[in-house]
């Protein structure tokens, strides 16, 4: 019995060490997926002619911001949305030209063909599901949405209230599910600028940014809600037509994007602007 039991101990620890060294190698091979360098993986028909061209066409959310400046005001691209079409540009090994999405029938200038995709924050475009790609989770220090109202409004939730919202919103598919009546804008401070000008009931943002918005004085007559808004998703890419290759592709591309950092950098530029923009508005300033 003792000699045959060394020999059986043995072999197997050796099929115990064989196993794990596979797994760990397959796991190793899993987690390095979305490291691998984007240029030398190939694409799908959408990706392999913005490489053939050596661009990327992306329709992004695109306003005029506030400004100190006396000149005409002009339509800027979305922080968020600039931010992450770069970074795509840069992880495909190809420049990025970016272009304004409408304010209507987003779809419809999807079809067209203008663009190879378009990014506009956590959008929604019913029907095209196969051709979209997206980040579940909003980083962990911006996930949370809340809701501002005026002080004196006796309101506990969004149900049967008026929105404002901005385009993208990831918290509009929680509001829609609460039973809200949303009004969309093209940016965060448009909402704002609506919700102030009386337009809606209520106002929903990240908790964090509104808490500062609080802080100042043009918002002493507003309090924030004591629910939370949970987010849908984080950034969506849609591609122009349905491509497997090149959504596998831009999912990777999006792995690589949240792993550098860019996500968190997005969210900063977003709130960072949004409390600007606000600022400028105090000092009388127009974004439209």
């Amino acid at each position: 019995m003792r000699g045959r039991s060394g020999p059986a101990f043995t072999g197997g620890w050796i099929r115990y060490g064989l196993a794990a060294l596979i797994g760990s190698t397959a796991v190793c091979a899993i987690w390095l997926l979305p490291r691998l360098d984007g240029a030398e993986q190939k694409p799908g028909p959408v990706l392999a002619q913005a490489r053939q061209q050596q661009v990327l066409r992306v329709g992004v959310r695109s306003y005029p911001r506030p400004t100190y400046s006396t000149e005409a005001l002009v339509s800027e691209p979305d922080e968020m949305d600039g931010e992450l079409a770069s970074a795509l540009g840069r992880y495909l090994g190809v420049k990025v030209q970016l272009k304004a999405i409408p304010a209507q029938d987003i779809a419809g200038f999807l079809r067209k063909g203008e663009v190879d995709a378009v990014i506009a924050g956590s959008l929604d475009i019913p029907g095209f599901e196969r051709q979209r790609v997206s980040l579940d989770n909003v980083p962990a220090a911006y996930g949370r949405g809340a809701l501002l109202s005026l002080r004196n409004l006796q309101v506990a939730t969004a149900k049967g209230r008026s929105v404002c919202v901005a385009l993208g919103s990831p918290w509009s598919r929680e509001l829609q599910d609460q039973g809200a009546q949303l009004q969309t804008y093209a940016s965060s401070i448009r909402a704002a600028s609506a919700f102030l000008a009386g337009d809606c009931q209520l106002l929903a943002d990240e908790r964090t940014v509104l808490t500062s918005l609080l802080q100042t004085p043009d918002w002493r007559f507003y309090r924030m809600l004591p629910q939370t808004l949970d987010a849908s998703s984080d950034a969506r890419v849609y591609l122009s037509q349905p491509d497997p290759k090149s959504l596998r592709l831009l999912q990777a591309g999006l792995r690589d994007w949240q792993s550098e950092g860019g996500q968190v950098k997005a969210w900063d530029l977003h709130s960072n602007a949004f409390l600007v923009d606000s600022m400028k508005i105090s000092d009388g300033l127009v974004c439209h």
